[in-house]
């Protein structure tokens, strides 16, 4: 577990420490890029984990957890869940079951408000890319290589990769303004800001059927958070719906939330 520091100059008013859980079978190939820029802006202050999903579901091989009583929380439930359920068969992976279990609550945990509206999935493969029996899935200048389901043949892999890491860094370690990461990283938060703002006008609101547009929203973030097209059409779909009684607008404050450029990340 590596703490990662959001400091003022990369997401005003974000100073709060993060935590990032890295496997043992995961190797950082390109350390050029900062963790920090994959970590939610300082308005987003209730988003405490931020993880990644493949075809299973959750995959708990690399996240992000916010230090906070939240996370606390979440942990000890995460632990002692197979405790208080011992009827649950969790499978082979009972950590990474136990937790996905968790993280769906709507109720409980820090201040009964549950876990599933704290979390939020970014695309799997810019935090968690995988090597595959056959190969690689990313490209040169990805973050990491993790290797889940391996089994035995994961040893040689691993061999493979930190032989050629070693060898040639230069060949897997790309400066982040030369990679596509910056510019989809703020794509993402401004996507997801856009929606969180308008979802908090809408619960907000007096009307029910607001309310209830809110509600849609909130859904669509919570299910949908890691795919851009699902979340872009969901919130153009709520927005256009509900002009006439929501007090939210578009007023282009995003910008003043993120540096101008990779070049200016500390």
């Amino acid at each position: 577990m590596v703490n990662v520091s959001a400091t003022p100059n990369l997401y005003k008013h974000h100073t709060n420490t993060c935590s990032r859980w890295v496997d043992a079978d995961a190797i950082i190939i390109n350390p050029a890029i900062p963790p920090q820029i994959f970590l939610p802006p300082g308005d987003l202050s209730h988003i405490h984990l931020v993880a990644s999903r493949d075809q299973n579901g959750l995959n708990t091989g690399i996240f992000f957890l916010r230090v906070h009583p939240w996370s606390a929380a979440f942990l000890m439930q995460t632990i002692a869940f197979p405790l208080y359920r011992p009827d649950v068969d969790l499978g082979r992976s009972a950590d990474q079951e136990a937790m996905l279990r968790i993280v769906n609550m709507t109720v409980g945990g820090h201040n009964n408000e549950g876990f599933a509206n704290q979390v939020v999935y970014i695309p799997r493969k810019w935090i968690n890319t995988y090597e595959w029996h056959h190969a690689y899935e990313g490209v040169k200048g990805d973050m990491l290589v993790h290797m889940p389901g391996l089994e035995v043949e994961r040893w040689r892999h691993m061999a493979d990769w930190l032989d050629a890491i070693e060898s040639k860094p230069q060949e897997w370690e790309v400066p982040l303004e030369t990679t596509d990461y910056w510019n989809r990283s703020k794509a993402f938060w401004m996507t997801h800001r856009r929606a969180n703002r308008l979802c908090e006008s809408l619960e907000k609101n007096t009307t029910v059927t607001a309310r209830q547009w809110g509600l849609i929203l909130r859904q669509a973030i919570v299910k949908d958070s890691d795919d851009a097209e699902k979340m872009q059409q969901a919130f153009e779909y709520v927005y256009q719906n509900t002009k006439d009684y929501k007090g939210f607008e578009l007023d282009g404050t995003d910008k003043y939330y993120f540096p101008v450029s990779a070049k200016d990340l500390p």
